[in-house]
């Protein structure tokens, strides 16, 4: 068995475990995210259907309407009533002022007039609940006189009152109903969507040659260990290591090119022969070379302390023979 072959084998037996552990704790992870959203797709739908569009009539220390229109409006065209409560509270406008009678009238679309409320400023105004079809609903905020009605009641009546419409709370178990679905909804597309991606991947990684997957393996492997992971292994590379510690660096990077190449080769079924692009793009006019200053024991040069330096040296080193020739 070669050592591409040994590799894989080794790394199957590794990676497999940890692709269960992953497995598992990728599960969990999405079927709590799955869940948190479900909960709060709930919690969202109930806030909202307890929402309170308030409408303010009448406040203290103010003139008193006693005309109010409401526009009740036809939610989702569907023609259902909306819940409206009312709130209310009167006294007298100052301590020297009478107490004087107070009427509350309700007017709907149709053009029936219904009283919702009488009493003195001094009594306690209940507060009202009632459901009002789409349309426009007039309130009549009254004081009444013994010869009438006051046409001037902010002289002696200080009056506060509004009006909460619940818009959403007839939809209330149609909007749970929507929420769950939805969750229901992200859920299954959330396990469709990665087993599609799941099964291109894995198509992708059948096709893909087996030097090339060997290449991916050991990146991914790089990546999870400069992510925090486990300590990448180097132990397929043993068998790529020159025997020869006195070899130079170049006869050690072409014995390596040799035998990667060789194992691609035979894995993949390439009978094309290995060629060293380096050895092809020698340049004819540099000619034959010498050993001169390549051999002997090294002197430090303190001149030479960047990169920068050492160019200068070798130009100068250039530009000198060119002189002698």
């Amino acid at each position: 068995m070669n050592l591409i072959h040994e590799a894989m084998v080794r790394e199957s037996s590794a990676d497999g475990k940890k692709s269960k552990k992953d497995g598992k704790k990728n599960a969990r992870t999405r079927f709590i995210a799955t869940l948190v959203t479900w909960l709060l797709l709930n919690l969202i739908w109930l806030q909202a259907s307890q929402a309170i569009a308030v409408n303010e009539v009448n406040k203290h220390g103010r003139e008193i309407n006693g005309n109010y229109v409401l526009d009740v409006p036809n939610m989702m065209k569907m023609d259902k009533e909306i819940p409206v409560d009312l709130s209310c509270d009167f006294k007298p406008k100052n301590s020297t002022a009478p107490v004087v009678l107070v009427r509350i009238q309700h007017k709907l679309p149709s053009g029936d007039i219904s009283t919702l409320w009488e009493g003195n400023s001094t009594d306690v105004c209940p507060d009202l609940s009632m459901s009002l079809i789409a349309g426009e609903h007039v309130f009549y905020t009254t004081v009444v006189l013994e010869e009438g009605a006051d046409p001037y009641p902010s002289r002696n009546l200080s009056a506060e009152m509004n009006l909460g419409m619940h818009l959403w709370q007839p939809f209330r178990v149609e909007g749970f109903v929507i929420a769950n679905a939805l969750g229901l909804f992200l859920g299954i597309a959330d396990r469709a969507i990665r087993g599609i991606i799941r099964r291109r991947q894995e198509a992708l990684i059948r096709n893909m040659p087996l030097h090339k997957r060997r290449q991916r393996d050991e990146w991914e492997q790089i990546s999870h260990s400069m992510s925090g992971g486990d300590a990448v292994e180097v132990e397929d590379l043993v068998g790529f290591q020159p025997q020869d510690s006195d070899e130079s660096m170049e006869m050690q990077r072409r014995r390596m090119r040799d035998k990667f190449a060789a194992q691609s080769t035979e894995v993949d079924g390439d009978t094309e022969a290995f060629v060293d692009d380096d050895i092809i793009d020698e340049d004819d006019e540099l000619g034959p070379g010498t050993t001169e200053g390549l051999t002997g024991d090294v002197e430090e040069d303190r001149n030479i302390r960047t990169v920068g330096d050492l160019w200068r040296k070798l130009s100068g080193s250039e530009e000198k023979k060119k002189k002698k020739r």
